[in-house]
């Protein structure tokens, strides 16, 4: 295998494990991992009804459910996640960055259309 070859292909691993193992190794750091379950019905978040609070360091899992079809997207962490109906998702943040985040819809059902903010992920300062 040619050099160049080896080149690409170490950075694409790494392109590809580094988030995963970056996550891993923030869990470890903070000794455990806060999961909070969202659902969603009628195209609205219903649980929970306020925005969600977290704290600079927290790793935090987002386990979503949808009574529809809908792509999910934290801004701020560029995070993308999809949802079928029904079926749990899990959205995995280490919260690097302080702010306010809003998580939009990008298409309901089969037809994908629609955008908007389904609620928001504020981190605060430790």
């Amino acid at each position: 295998m040619n050099a160049c070859r080896r080149t690409w292909l170490f950075w694409l691993t790494a392109v590809l494990f580094l988030p995963a193992t970056l996550i891993q190794v923030a869990v470890a750091q903070a000794g455990s991992l806060r999961v909070i379950d969202v659902r969603i019905e009628g195209r609205k978040v219903v649980a929970p009804k306020e925005a969600i609070r977290i704290f600079e360091g927290d790793v935090v899992e987002l386990r979503w459910v949808s009574d529809e079809a809908v792509t999910l997207h934290l801004h701020g962490y560029d995070i993308e996640l999809q949802l079928r109906p029904g079926e749990p998702a899990a959205m995995l943040i280490a919260a690097h960055a302080t702010g306010r985040f809003p998580i939009t819809s990008h298409g309901w059902g089969e037809q994908g259309r629609g955008h908007g903010a389904m609620t928001y992920l504020e981190v605060y300062p430790r």
